[in-house]
């Protein structure tokens, strides 16, 4: 069977499940919940030369939260109790632990951030989205006519491209600034660090789903397999489609959320190099 109907019937396999749903959706809303949490943090944090920042950041962070609440209620309405989220299978998490994304010490005591932060802040969201964006819309086609499921993979995925655009026209502001080397160092470091860390939540999932729905063995390690390939792919190659910073069509509006369509003001490059 092709890859692309063998997804589309594993899709439909999880959303059918009550156990499986339940955990996709707890998963889904735990980790948006965090990231939320950890935006609305971060714009509290920023340099004082980069408050320009902050109020796309807390609205991305209220949006994220949202997207966590909606999610969350996914369960509630099949009368079904959310579930704690396994060991190894929080993305952030274990990003977190092996010193991926900003310095999660300096967010926990409240310390000030500096510019090098607020960058390693964006390539993170930058290479996170990116990420996000291309699986939710192919999830978005499998989901479509899901009830419920189907409108809220939709309104995240389209908060995602909103940020993965907003982190692209913030990082290329910081680049045209003079932050250009830094840009493409966190850039990559945080690509190799997402791929590494998807690949391994991605293991874990897998295992869980599995267990859930009584899969046979020969099904959980053809689908291991594919993630270890595609895992050998990205590191190898694949991760430099997520460092590329494309400019933006001439004319395009800034992605940042409540703005109103069109309405995008061009800003000068503001960030002093070195800070």
């Amino acid at each position: 069977m092709p890859w692309r109907l063998w997804r589309r019937d594993l899709v439909r396999e999880v959303l059918g499940n009550d156990a499986s749903f339940r955990l996709l959706c707890s998963l889904a809303a735990a980790t948006e919940a965090r990231n939320g949490r950890e935006n609305r943090r971060i714009a509290a944090l920023v340099p004082e030369g980069r408050r320009d920042l902050a109020p796309a950041m807390a609205r991305f962070g209220d949006l994220e939260e949202r997207h966590a609440r909606l999610l969350a209620a996914l369960p509630a309405a099949r009368g079904l109790e959310p579930v704690e989220v396994p060991p190894g299978a929080d993305h952030a998490a274990l990003l977190e632990r092996r010193g991926g994304c900003l310095a999660h010490a300096k967010l926990r005591r409240g310390e000030p951030l500096n510019e090098r932060d607020v960058i390693a802040h964006l390539a993170h969201g930058h290479v996170a989205s990116a990420r996000a964006a291309a699986w939710l819309a192919v999830l978005a086609g499998h989901a479509a006519g899901h009830p419920g499921a189907g409108r809220a993979v939709r309104e995240v995925s389209r908060t995602k491209r909103e940020h993965l655009a907003w982190c692209r026209e913030e990082l290329l502001r910081f680049a045209r600034a003079g932050h250009g080397a830094a840009v493409d160092l966190v850039l990559r470091e945080n690509a190799l660090a997402e791929i590494r860390a998807h690949r391994d939540a991605g293991l874990a999932v897998l295992a869980h789903t599995g267990h859930l729905l009584g899969w046979r063995m020969t099904r959980s390690v053809a689908l291991e397999a594919r993630v270890q390939a595609r895992y050998a792919y990205e590191r190898l190659a694949g991760w430099r489609r997520a460092v590329r910073l494309d400019p933006p069509a001439p004319g395009a509006a800034r992605a940042v959320p409540g703005s109103a369509p069109g309405t995008a003001p061009e800003r000068a490059a503001t960030a002093s190099p070195g800070a």
